[in-house]
């Protein structure tokens, strides 16, 4: 019996070691399961035209991952009742998610009818990327930031309305995937010559929440910040530990990776009424 003794303690340990693994495995198969779970949102049953009065019968309960639901989405029945009837400015095609910024704006509503009632609208002065002109409302953009670092000014005596002139600057992404509802003072179309800036400049005001308003201010304080714009579908955003502090430094170790990188990217290029898919950076 001594001698079975080590035998059973062997067993025991190894029926709690495989309990252990299943609940384990378990665990990590139902956190991927809840990531996938589907939350609904509305979306377009067939195509609407820009102008045209959203119907009951025009929608319908489209189930997205939450990573991939954009922050103006609408949700739930009672979002629902608030938009059936209002006017669409935008054309929105069969089975695109219907958002807030997709409707005109309603004279009693203003700006605060666009924005969710989790977020906040926060305007931002764009000095860099692609020019106000260019730029609509319900664009999609990612926000980018370059300042002195702090030691570098203090160490030079100088103001931070002097930061231009310290070598030692940092460019980070701050925000991906932000909505524009409002450029210059227009909240429905395309900017009209002289509304936004010549040269990527001109006020854009974004849907953020409380948060990220808090860290547009103190950006924008201390540096300037510039604007790239996303393709209309391309909503997923980049891995933060692949966006890289870019300092001169940082700047020269990452060109040579980069020039690699994009002799891989295919990109569409549209030609007529086809579409090539063409290597970028191959000779």
């Amino acid at each position: 019996m001594k001698n079975r003794a080590p035998i059973i303690v062997a067993v025991v340990f190894l029926i709690i070691g495989v309990l252990a693994i299943r609940s384990y495995v378990q665990s990590i198969r139902d956190q991927y399961e809840d990531q996938l779970k589907g939350k609904k949102v509305v979306a377009a049953s067939v195509d609407i035209d820009a102008g045209a009065e959203l119907k009951q019968s025009m929608v319908f309960g489209k189930e997205i991952p939450p990573q991939f639901i954009p922050a103006q989405a609408v949700r739930g029945a009672e979002e629902l009742r608030q938009v059936i009837g209002r006017k669409l400015q935008y054309r929105v095609k069969e089975g695109d998610i219907i958002q807030w910024t997709d409707f005109a704006v309603e004279r009693h509503g203003g700006l605060a009818g666009l924005v969710p009632s989790s977020e906040r609208a926060f305007t931002i002065e764009v000095s860099m990327g692609v020019q106000g002109k260019l730029l609509k409302p319900n664009d999609h953009i990612d926000i980018i930031s370059s300042f002195a670092l702090p030691d570098a000014i203090k160490a030079a005596g100088a103001t931070a309305a002097a930061w231009r002139q310290h070598s030692d600057m940092v460019n980070i992404v701050l925000l991906q995937n932000v909505t524009i509802i409002a450029v210059g003072d227009d909240m429905q179309n395309v900017t009209s010559p002289g509304s936004g800036g010549s040269g990527g400049g001109g006020s854009v005001t974004v849907s953020v929440t409380l948060q990220e308003a808090q860290l547009l201010m103190f950006a924008s304080q201390h540096g300037e910040l510039g604007v790239a714009l996303r393709n209309e579908e391309d909503i997923e955003t980049v891995a933060r530990e692949t966006l890289p502090r870019i300092t001169f430094k940082e700047m020269e170790d990452l060109i040579g990776d980069l020039d690699d990188l994009r002799k891989k990217r295919i990109i569409e290029v549209q030609k007529g009424r086809t579409t090539e898919a063409v290597a970028v950076g191959v000779d």
